[in-house]
This record gives structure tokens, C-alpha cells and sequence, in this order.
């Protein structure tokens, strides 16, 4: 659903005595609240999840305001309606029936909202609210592209088409679209268009990731973060002989960052010095300090061994693994 029609169907429920939003965006489920909550003079208050939730909310919404205007109660965040068999299914079927017991009856005098990240259709209260226009779909489907431009414009954020493009093939989806969003905004200067290559930064492609995470653990020299990167970007395809060559990259530059920074030159020096993001030289300026001239030595020694070892036959997957643990092994 894009948003013109969301906002539409938002608006539109505005008086509903009952709003039951479903879907997994929080980001979705809060932007409609918040359209809710334009007629409750009382403000929101919400009940999160947890046992009896749907239960205090209805009773909530039942009690007239203290100060006898529009009331707003928010159970946030319920399972209630997931349908689930199994574990807390009796809880689960307990909070059904409050609910439904009160959509027969609601109150004048407030609304209900409810945010059930999944819900199942055969349960009485989802039915029940489809029969009276009380359910709102937070669920963007394959409208995100509509949807990042008015995230940016509700932010108040301008993005470059390359931005734009990078953010959309990103991989992620809404909510963590809006967060790598505000992170961009704050590493771009007042006035100035979201570039392509920060918003590549706060939100690099699933692959770019991994390999942050896989070149971040050795320059942390976290054997744990190593090994699971390692495992998690050879299963997604990736080579292990190009992973090898940007982790010397990384190392280059972490040996280039070290010596500068004994020289005396400032850190705020090394993104020009490195060609590198901000963020980027700061990770290698924090981690210079872990890295003696004698362990960076051996690093590049073994990168060398673990390049033989990948084009000698057997499995490239454990040769990489064991060679980039031994290139970050900690004490030397």
C-alpha cells in the first residue's frame, strides 16, 4: 500500500471506536497513531505487550476521561492475534475474547487502537474488525520506493537520485530505512542533498554489511566476529579470494592510519589522507592502538600464506576462515 492510500485509510478511522493495525513496520503502526491521536484531546496512553495486555487496554478505553475529553489507549506491540498454537496459546485465547467482547460494545468516548505485527483472519476480532472497517494494513508491500520519498519528506531530507538509488537497493526494509535516513541526514552538511556515498554508508547493500562486519571484528580482533562473518558472506557466494583482497585493503590502510597517527598527524587528517568515508577512518583510528608495527608485520604474513593456501585446492571456505584468525590472533 503506498502512502496517499494509507494515510487516506488512516484519516479515515480517525473516530473509529477501534483501530486494529496490522503488520510488522513500527514505523507504519506509529505514523498511524499519531494520525489517530489528532482527535484525543487526552493524549495516548499505551499498554505494551505482556500478560493481560488487550485486557487493560479495553478496560482503559471503557473508563470515562478524568477530564471528559476523546481518549486514546494504544495496546502496543500485541501477540495476541497471532493465532499461535502451543506455548501461552490459553493467554493468547483469554485476550481474544476481551477484545472481541469489547469491539461488541466499545466505548463513545475513546478509541482503541491496537498494533498486532501479525494477525491471523479466522480470529474473531480480526474478522470482526474487517466487517466494520476497522483494520488498517501497515504493510508496505512493493511500494517502498513511495514510501522512502516520504520518509525523506516528512524528515525533511533531500536525497540525490544516486542516494535514493542506494538506499532502494539497500535490502531493508521501512523501519531500518528510516533510521539509515536519520543517520544520513546527520552526516550530511545543513542544506546539502543526502550524497550516494553516505547513504551507501548508513544503509550499504546485505553483501556490504557482511563485509563490515567481517573487516570490523579484525581490526577489533574479535576471533568470535571473524568466524561468523567468515561463514555468513561464503554462504551468500562471495569469493573467497576477493574477500581476502579487501581484507588487505583494510589492513593497508590500518597500517598507513597507525603510521600517520605516530607521526603526529590529527585523526580529523585521515579521511583525506586514506581516501576514505569519516566513519570508516575514525573504526581505523580507534583501532591503531590494538595493533603493534610487529602485528601488522605478521598480519600481512599471513594474509600471504592464507592467498597460497585458497589457490592450493581443498576447501576455500576453511582456508579463509583459519587464515583471517590467524591475521587478527590477539597477543601478538
Amino acid at each position: 500500500m503506498g502512502p496517499s492510500e494509507f494515510l487516506r485509510q488512516a484519516d479515515s478511522q480517525r473516530d473509529a471506536p477501534v483501530i486494529l493495525c496490522t503488520g510488522p513496520s513500527a514505523w507504519l503502526a506509529e505514523l498511524a497513531l499519531a494520525r489517530a491521536a489528532a482527535g484525543c484531546e487526552d493524549g495516548v496512553e499505551r499498554v505494551e505487550a505482556g500478560d493481560g495486555q488487550l485486557r487493560e487496554a479495553c478496560e482503559l478505553a471503557a473508563t470515562p476521561s478524568f477530564f471528559g475529553g476523546r481518549r486514546l489507549v494504544a495496546a502496543w506491540r500485541t501477540n495476541a492475534l497471532s493465532g499461535q498454537e502451543g506455548r501461552g496459546a490459553q493467554q493468547r485465547e483469554l485476550e481474544t475474547r476481551a477484545l472481541l467482547a469489547y469491539m461488541e460494545r466499545p466505548s463513545a468516548e475513546a478509541t482503541l487502537f491496537v498494533w498486532a505485527p501479525t494477525a491471523d483472519r479466522r480470529l474473531g476480532p480480526v474478522r470482526r474488525a474487517v466487517e466494520r472497517g476497522w483494520l488498517l494494513e501497515a504493510d508496505v508491500g512493493r511500494d517502498l520506493p513511495s514510501w522512502l520519498q516520504e520518509l525523506a519528506r516528512l524528515q525533511g531530507v533531500a536525497l540525490t537520485p544516486a542516494a535514493n538509488r542506494a538506499f532502494l537497493e539497500s535490502g531493508l526494509d521501512l523501519d531500518a530505512l528510516a533510521t539509515a535516513l536519520a543517520a544520513a541526514e546527520l552526516a550530511t552538511d545543513v542544506g546539502l542533498p543526502v550524497s550516494g556515498e553516505t547513504a551507501v554508508w548508513a544503509a550499504p547493500p546485505q553483501v556490504e554489511m557482511r563485509v563490515f562486519a567481517l573487516t570490523d571484528a579484525i581490526l577489533q580482533r574479535r576471533p568470535a566476529g571473524i568466524a561468523d562473518a567468515a561463514r555468513q558472506l561464503t554462504a551468500m557466494g562471495e569469493a573467497p579470494l576477493g574477500l581476502l583482497a579487501l581484507v588487505t585493503r583494510q589492513l593497508r590502510q590500518l597500517a598507513t592510519a597507525r603510521a600517520e597517527l605516530a607521526a603526529g598527524r590529527p585523526a580529523a587528517e585521515l579521511p583525506k589522507v586514506l581516501g576514505a568515508h569519516p566513519y570508516v577512518a575514525q573504526k581505523l583510528a580507534e583501532a591503531a592502538p590494538r595493533w603493534s608495527a610487529q602485528a601488522i608485520t605478521q598480519a600481512f604474513r599471513e594474509l600471504l600464506r592464507c592467498d597460497v593456501a585458497l589457490k592450493s585446492g581443498g576447501s576455500q571456505a576453511i582456508a579463509l576462515e583459519l587464515g583471517l584468525l590467524r591475521v587478527a590472533m590477539p597477543g601478538r
